[in-house]
């Protein structure tokens, strides 16, 4: 039996010890080497003792020696504190290791999961990338990607062969920066606000020159900012030459058809002048209306003669200072007598002191013919026509307008109005059949004098042309 004094003695130096033994415990735990799976475990008390150096256990004798009766009693002592110590060191390693074990298999987890994130993403940005670049190279127009700086970042093998250039050549390179001088006719047709331009090329190959018509649009980041730009460009050479065709056959067969045409028209107006004899009131009413309609084969022969100028860009305008208001009168009595055998009414609506605008008189009366005949085919018996000219709010602009209580133009056809040959709505069975390019060459004389067309309608509410004209300074 150890004395009382003696057991708070022991107490003490066993706290001591333990506490140099955990700072000497701490020291040799971070010098611990991971296994397999990465942590040292201790599974018995004999495993975790064989940390008790020889020195630790002479010093917890040493110590114990003084406060004991005899060296049995000091070794019972020591074996007792170093079983404790164990015991605690133990506890602590256990502890030590389930801590270490379980952030390592977090972070494990945690690098499992991002792998495999980021594996997916490169599969699907992969499989993207390849879907994308097989629908380019399936793309039969040529397809080219340049930069910010107009530098080619991507061309398709069908932009190769317009170009006659291989994407080695471009990639890096302005579109245009390697086409010889011999070989680039013209490089761009058009404003160069346009997003459709044509540049004409000889080829290599066959040394014939080839059309191409370039159709770009901006690419933007999410920011608005422009980053690039992509253009298609589709070989439109067959398309130029049927064109050509088209507007020399037209050319041509309207120039014949005048001569005849001018042979019939003097010979009634001799016969309904009475100059070959008298004619019974039936006669004259037919012949009327054979006068009448071969003015309007006139001009739908001049309306084709018109179309194949402007399309070869030959129509001169021959501009002068004039009143719209008389414009206006000399074409709403030309085209009276057909109206009235509808019973349409037209009405003038004139904004008093209108000033003299600069046009070609003979150009915006034709566009007003056009207008106001579109709107008598299709306009019912008894119907209305208003015919209007005001000067826009800038006073900048004069405004004239023609609108009409007829069938109306549906949402869907009203965008395509003013397309060549292309005719809309149902017209009253006695009236003659038109070309559908009478619309188109009204736009184009109105964009030549440098103003705008377009068409308000609902289908069964009527229709209301207007275009503009701009004043002079």
């Amino acid at each position: 039996m150890f004395s009382l004094m003696t057991l708070y003695i022991v107490t003490g130096v066993i706290s001591i010890l333990i506490a140099i033994f955990l700072v000497n415990f701490a020291r040799a735990s971070g010098q611990a080497r991971l296994k397999t799976d990465g942590l040292m475990r201790r599974s018995s008390l004999e495993q975790d003792t064989s940390l008790l150096d020889d020195s630790l256990r002479n010093t917890i004798f040493e110590e114990v020696s003084h406060v004991v009766d005899s060296s049995e009693q000091g070794r019972e002592i020591m074996k007792k504190v170093t079983g404790i110590i164990a015991e605690e060191l133990e506890k602590k390693v256990e502890l030590h290791t389930q801590e270490l074990s379980e952030k390592y298999e977090t972070i494990l987890e945690q690098k499992n999961k991002a792998e495999e994130i980021a594996w997916k993403k490169y599969d699907k940005v992969l499989s993207d990338k390849k879907n994308t670049d097989a629908v380019i190279r399936s793309v039969a127009e040529g397809l080219v990607v340049v930069n910010a700086k107009g530098k080619v970042i991507m061309m398709n093998p069908a932009a190769e062969r317009l170009l006659d250039v291989s994407k080695k050549e471009k990639i890096g390179k302005g579109l245009l920066d390697n086409l010889k001088e011999e070989q680039l006719v013209s490089m761009i047709k058009g404003d160069s606000d346009q997003e459709d331009r044509e540049i004409e090329v000889i080829s290599h190959q066959d040394e014939t020159k080839k059309i191409l018509r370039a159709s770009s649009a901006v690419i933007e980041n999410e920011n608005g900012q422009t980053v690039g730009m992509v253009s298609v460009l589709s070989d439109i050479t067959k398309q130029k030459e049927l064109d050509q065709m088209k507007s020399n056959f037209v050319a041509s067969v309207s120039h014949e058809l005048r001569t005849p045409l001018v042979a019939i028209e003097k010979s009634l107006s001799l016969i309904l002048n009475g100059t070959t004899g008298a004619i019974s009131p039936q006669q004259e009413q037919f012949l009327t209306i054979a006068e009448r309609n071969l003015k309007r084969l006139g001009r739908l022969i001049n309306d084709l003669l018109d179309l194949s100028k402007l399309e070869a860009g030959r129509l001169d305008l021959r501009t002068q200072p004039v009143s719209i208001e008389k414009i206006i009168t000399e074409s709403v009595e030309s085209l009276k007598s057909w109206a009235d055998t509808k019973s349409i009414e037209i009405r003038k609506n004139m904004q008093p002191g209108l000033p003299e605008v600069n046009v070609d008189t003979d150009r915006i009366t034709q566009v007003l013919n056009n207008l106001l005949g579109n709107s008598i085919k299709f306009t019912p018996e008894k119907g209305i026509i208003v015919v209007e000219a005001v000067l826009a709010e800038n006073r900048n602009w004069l405004c004239v307008s023609i609108s009409d209580n007829g069938i109306g133009i549906s949402k869907e056809a009203l965008p395509k109005v003013f397309d060549k040959f292309y005719q809309v709505g149902e017209r009253v069975p006695t009236d003659i059949t038109g070309t559908g390019i009478g619309l188109s060459i009204a736009k184009e004389i109105v964009e030549l004098h440098g103003g705008k067309i377009w068409a308000e309608s609902e289908a069964g509410s009527g229709t209301k042309f207007i275009f503009t004209l701009p004043l002079s300074n």
